[in-house]
C-alpha cells in the first residue's frame, strides 16, 4: 500500500492532548522511525507505546466518526462487485478499503488509516457516485491488510501484523528488545489514565465516542450502521503543554470539516460559470480575503470582491511565481517583498497581503487560484496556505471536470446535428478533424435520389393513424439503411417520400454509381415489407448535376441540403416512375460507368422544363467497378467506347 507520509504533529498532537503519551514515549517512536523508517502511527503501535484501542478512540472522536480494530477487519467479507467498482488504485491512494455499498441511499461505507486524506470524501462522491460516503478510521497496517487480502488474495495479511494492531512483525532481535521495552512501558503506562476509562479533575472535558469494533457485524448491518452506544473516551484537556496543542486539533479537525462542507456547496453547481462564482464566494468564509480570483492558463479569468463594488486582477508576478510552485505563494507584505520588486501591478495596486496556489489537474497545472487583502499586511498566516492548497485542489478537479463536461456535451450535440445530414462515417471524419464542412454554401455536383411509396393515400385510409406511423417507419429505415450502406446521405423525409445526397458534403469517385445501386437495393427491401397483405411499392428517381449544397433554416431548425435544377428534376423523375421502377437521366448514367443495364424511354418534358427529357428505366448494375473505369465521364456516343446503354425501351 502506497502510504502517504504523515504529519508528525496530526499524530502526535492528539494523542499528547489525551494523555496517552507523554514526550518521551513520543520521541523513542521518532526515534524508531527515523532508524527503521515507517509511520509514526505504526511506530506508536509497534513499540506498545499505545494501545490500538485507545489510539483509535482518539482519532475517531477528532473526526466524529468510529473506529475498527484490526482483528475486527480481518473478519469482514467484502463484496467482490465493491472492490471492483473503487479499485485497487483508489484504495492504495486513499489508504482505504471499501466495506458496503447502499444502493438504495447511494452510501459507500470505507474503512480508513488516520489521518485522513483531505480529498478521501470528494474523490468517492466522484469516482463511485455515491451521494454520501461514510468513513470508518483504523489503523495504517490494518487497512493496509484489508487491502492486500480483499484485492491481492493475500490470506496471510493479517498474520503479519503485531497483536497490537502494527505492521508486519519485527525480526527476532528486534522483538526481544521490543519485549524488554514493552514491559518497561506497561509499567510506567499503568499510572496515566488510559482512554474507556473516567478520569478526576475539574477541567476534563469527556467526549463520546462509538467502539464499532466492538461488533463486526455492524458493518454489515444497514439497521446498526448508526449505532450511537459505545464507550467514553476521556480527554484531559489539564494534560496538555500549552493552547497551541488545542488550536492544532481544532484547526486540523476544520480544515477536514471545511474541505467537505467546500466540496458538498460548490458541486452542487452545474453550470461552469455558476460554479467559479461559488467557488469564489466560499473562499471569503473561510480566508480573510478581501478580493479573490481565478485565471486559467487558457485566458480565461473571474474575479469577486468581498462587498462586491470591484474586479480583482492577479498580479503578473504572482501569477508567474504560483503555477510554477509547488506549495504556492503566500506574501505578509507583497509591497516590500523582494520577489516582487519589479511588478508594476503589484505596486499600483497597493497589495498588502495576498496568496495564491496553482490549480493542478490531470494535465498539470491549468491555472491559480488567488486570495488577497488590500487594507491590511500579515492578513494571511503560514497555516492559511495549506489550506487554499486544500481548496485549490478541489476547485481544480472540478473545474477540469466540469470544462470536460461541458466539450463532451458540445460534442454531443454538434455529433447529433450532424448525424442528421451526414453518414456516421461522415460525422466520424467531421469531429475528426479530416474533413472541413463548409456549412455556407457552396457549389458541388450531386446524384439526387427521391423515393415515394405509391398506392400510399389508399394504403393509409383503413389503417388506424399507429399502424401507418409504424409501416412509414419500416420503410424509411429499410430506405436509410440502403443509402448508407452505399455512401449516400439522407437529405430529408417529406411525407411518405424520402430524399438522399451522393456528391455532397463529401465528394467520391463512384457517387453515381453508387446512388444507382442504392436505388435497386431500395427497391428490393421495401418489397419485404408486408402491409395489408400486399407487397409495398415504390418509384424512384435519380439525377446527377450541379447544385448549390450548404446549411438551410433558420436559428431555431436548420438543415444541410441540395437545392437547384438537379434536385427538381430527380423529383420529377421519381413522379414519373411507375411501381418498383427506377428512373435515371444520361448524366446519371455516363458518370455511373460501364456495367450499367437500362432501357430508354420516350422523351417526355417535365414541370419546370422546357427542353425534353430522355428517362431510363434502370435494371441492373454489374459489379465490382474499378475506381480508375470512372475518372472520366463518357459519350455513349464516342468512337470506340461502349456506351452504358445496353438497349432501349420499345426497340
Amino acid at each position: 500500500m502506497n502510504a502517504s507520509p504523515e504529519s508528525d504533529s496530526v499524530i502526535a498532537n492528539p494523542l499528547r492532548a489525551s494523555g496517552l503519551i507523554d514526550a518521551e514515549g513520543l520521541e523513542r517512536a521518532r526515534a524508531y522511525t527515523k532508524e527503521h523508517g515507517g509511520l509514526l502511527s505504526d511506530a506508536l503501535l509497534r513499540l506498545n507505546l499505545v494501545k490500538e484501542g485507545d489510539f483509535l478512540r482518539i482519532f475517531a472522536e477528532l473526526y466524529s466518526t468510529r473506529f475498527v480494530k484490526s482483528d475486527k477487519l480481518k473478519t469482514l467479507k467484502l463484496d467482490e462487485v465493491l472492490l471492483e467498482r473503487v479499485g485497487v488504485r483508489s484504495a492504495e491512494r486513499l489508504r482505504m478499503c471499501p466495506i458496503r455499498w447502499d444502493e438504495a441511499a447511494g452510501e459507500l461505507h470505507v474503512v480508513a488509516a488516520v489521518p485522513l486524506a483531505s480529498n478521501l470524501e470528494p474523490e468517492l462522491r466522484q469516482s463511485v457516485g455515491a451521494r454520501v460516503v461514510t468513513v470508518y478510521v483504523a489503523t495504517a497496517a490494518g487497512v493496509a491488510a484489508l487491502i492486500r487480502r480483499s484485492y491481492y488474495r493475500d490470506e496471510s495479511a493479517f498474520s503479519q501484523m503485531t497483536p497490537n494492531g502494527a505492521g508486519p512483525s519485527l525480526p527476532a532481535r528486534a522483538s526481544e528488545t521490543l519485549d524488554e521495552e514493552g514491559t518497561r512501558d506497561k509499567t510506567q503506562s499503568s499510572a496515566r489514565p488510559s482512554a474507556g476509562h473516567e478520569t478526576t479533575g475539574q477541567h476534563d472535558e469527556p467526549s463520546v465516542v462509538t467502539d464499532f469494533a466492538s461488533d463486526p457485524a455492524t458493518l454489515s448491518s444497514p439497521s446498526s450502521a448508526f449505532s450511537t452506544e459505545g464507550k467514553t473516551v476521556m480527554v484531559n484537556v489539564s494534560a496538555l503543554a500549552d493552547t497551541a496543542t488545542i488550536t492544532t486539533l481544532r484547526r486540523e479537525n476544520a480544515r477536514y470539516r471545511i474541505a467537505q462542507e467546500f466540496h458538498r456547496r460548490v458541486t452542487l453547481e452545474r453550470n461552469l460559470e455558476a460554479m467559479v462564482d461559488r467557488i469564489l464566494s466560499v473562499l471569503f468564509e473561510l480566508l480573510p480575503a478581501e478580493g479573490a480570483a481565478i485565471w486559467l492558463t487558457t485566458g480565461q479569468f473571474a474575479s469577486k470582491s468581498k462587498d462586491g463594488t470591484k474586479q480583482v486582477s492577479v498580479p503578473r508576478a504572482v501569477y508567474e511565481q504560483a503555477i510554477n510552485s509547488e506549495k504556492g505563494l503566500l506574501t505578509h507584505n507583497a509591497l516590500v517583498d523582494e520577489r516582487f520588486d519589479r511588478s508594476a501591478s503589484v505596486m499600483v495596486r497597493g497589495v498588502q497581503s495576498c496568496m495564491a496556489v496553482p490549480l493542478r489537474t490531470r494535465n498539470g497545472a491549468v491555472g491559480v487560484l488567488y486570495v488577497e487583502s488590500i487594507s491590511m499586511s500579515a492578513a494571511f498566516t503560514d497555516d492559511d496556505l495549506p489550506l487554499l492548497d486544500s481548496v485549490g485542489s478541489q476547485a481544480a478537479i472540478l473545474l477540469d471536470n466540469a470544462a470536460l463536461l461541458a466539450k463532451v456535451r458540445q460534442e454531443v450535440e454538434r455529433r447529433a446535428q450532424l448525424s442528421r445530414f451526414l453518414s456516421s462515417a461522415a460525422v466520424d471524419e467531421v469531429m475528426s478533424g479530416r474533413l472541413n464542412l463548409k456549412m455556407e454554401g457552396a457549389a458541388a455536383e450531386v446524384s439526387v435520389l427521391f423515393a415515394d411509396l405509391r398506392g400510399f393515400t389508399t394504403i393509409s385510409a383503413s389503417m388506424k393513424p399507429e399502424e401507418v406511423v409504424r409501416f412509414l417507419n419500416q420503410f424509411f429505415q429499410e430506405a436509410v439503411d440502403a443509402i448508407e450502406r452505399h455512401g449516400g446521405t439522407v437529405d430529408k423525409f417529406i411525407g411518405d417520400c424520402v430524399m438522399a445526397l451522393w456528391g455532397a458534403p463529401v465528394p467520391k469517385e463512384g457517387d453515381a454509381r453508387n446512388a444507382c445501386r442504392a436505388a435497386l437495393e431500395l427497391i428490393e427491401r421495401a418489397s419485404r415489407i408486408r402491409v395489408a397483405g400486399q407487397a409495398l411499392e415504390v418509384g424512384v428517381g435519380v439525377h446527377t448535376g450541379p447544385a448549390v449544397v450548404g446549411a438551410l433554416g433558420s436559428k431555431q431548425r436548420m438543415d444541410y441540403t441540395a437545392i437547384g435544377a438537379t434536385v427538381n428534376l430527380s423529383a420529377r423523375l421519381c413522379g414519373i416512375a411507375r411501381e418498383n421502377e427506377v428512373l435515371v437521366t444520361s448524366d446519371t448514367l455516363m458518370r455511373a460507368g460501364p456495367g450499367v443495364i437500362t432501357e430508354a424511354g420516350e422523351a417526355v418534358i417535365l414541370k419546370g422544363l422546357d427542353t425534353p427529357i430522355v428517362p431510363y428505366s434502370l435494371r441492373s448494375v454489374a459489379q465490382p467497378l474499378q475506381l480508375s473505369q470512372v475518372s472520366k465521364p463518357h459519350s455513349p456516343t464516342q468512337p470506340g467506347v461502349p456506351g452504358p446503354f445496353h438497349r432501349s425501351r420499345g426497340k
